[in-house]
């Protein structure tokens, strides 16, 4: 997969303007061009994303609700680290839910859903980007709950999974070659949907928790190996006013 492009402008998009910041700086911290504990100002983000201070800093308002961002009275930020406490809080939920409601959509599955689950595989594992691959991957493991999932659980959810995405993206995919390879990680998830074809409701739940809890246990053992990346210049070039 191609690597991720640079941070871009957003100016001229005909979507809001927050929300299009708030996409452009979730995918560059996810991705890893914000690098964790990374300084950086609303000045230098609103040259960057060309707009001005107020949709910047409201996206990142809702990016500190996330726990993606720390911010400071002053116009400053910092990306959070990365912690192993974090990680382990974040599955600790993940676990907790994902397996049981994957249970509970069991015999809700119609065989246009099963079908849709199988594509998903293909399409992740083929993307030519990194974004694109993550984007599908994160359709695939809502798939997996969506016939028992409801607003409230999406809504619990999905921040957790922009927070371990980030996680696995950052310390995951630079060991790839050493560790697993694209055909394994395929095979994996496979495996989830063979075992979401059974229709059997421990089936699924023992085989996502086992797939959660060895991307837990990974990550946490290749977090030591990572070495923070330096602060790219464009972020720090303005000081907190």
């Amino acid at each position: 997969m191609a690597r991720t492009e640079s941070m871009r402008s957003v100016a001229g998009r005909k979507v809001s303007a927050v929300d299009l910041v708030l996409q452009e700086i979730r995918r560059a911290i996810l991705s890893g061009e914000l690098a964790p504990g990374q300084p950086f100002t609303v000045p230098a983000l609103t040259d960057r994303l060309g707009v001005s201070h107020v949709p910047v800093r409201e996206a990142l308002r809702t990016l500190e609700a996330q726990g993606l961002v720390s911010l400071s009275p002053s116009r400053s930020a910092v990306v959070a680290p990365l912690d192993p406490d974090d990680l382990r809080n974040i599955f600790r939920i993940r676990l907790r839910l994902e397996p049981e409601l994957a249970a509970l959509s069991a015999a809700k599955r119609s065989d246009s859903d099963l079908g849709e689950l199988g594509e998903l595989v293909q399409e992740t594992f083929s993307a030519k980007s990194e974004d694109t691959h993550w984007e599908l991957h994160r359709r695939f493991h809502t798939a997996l709950i969506s016939p028992a999932a409801n607003e409230w659980d999406l809504r619990v959810l999905e921040p957790l999974w922009d927070a371990a995405e980030r996680y696995i993206r950052i310390v995951f995919e630079p060991f790839e070659a050493a560790h697993v390879t694209v055909e394994q990680r395929e095979r994996i998830h496979d495996e989830l949907v063979t075992a979401a074809e059974s229709r059997d409701p421990e089936q699924i739940r023992d085989e996502l928790r086992r797939h959660l809890e060895l991307n837990l246990a990974t990550t946490l053992e290749l977090m030591g190996s990572i070495v923070p990346a330096g602060t790219s210049s464009w972020l720090t070039q303005h000081e907190p006013a």
